[in-house]
């Protein structure tokens, strides 16, 4: 219960640093360059929290470093992904409702 709670700490206090991504006002609006990124959720937060656990107990600290970034890296391009196709989501919804 204490691992959860702390996890649900973390993705509150990402929530509150990282603002909810930018939406479409209408249909016809361009997209932006950057639509933002999706605040880290809990089950994210568990899954970097276990690799960060198992990687820096049974690799090298240099390949531990290269794993982590690179599962930091996609972490990071996944939730700006997801963000990048809210946008068109909402985008498309509004066309369909004008």
């Amino acid at each position: 219960m204490a691992a959860l709670a702390f996890l649900a700490v973390l993705a509150g206090i990402e929530k509150k640093a990282h603002p909810a991504p930018m939406l479409p006002e209408d249909s016809a609006q361009a997209p932006a360059a950057g639509c933002g990124i999706i605040a880290l959720a809990v089950p994210e937060a568990q899954r970097l929290f276990h690799l960060f656990a198992t990687l820096t107990t049974d690799l090298p600290p240099r390949t531990a470093h290269a794993q982590l970034t690179l599962h930091l890296r996609w972490s990071h391009w996944r939730r700006r992904h997801q963000a990048r196709a809210r946008w068109h989501h909402c985008r498309t919804r509004l066309a369909l409702i004008a």
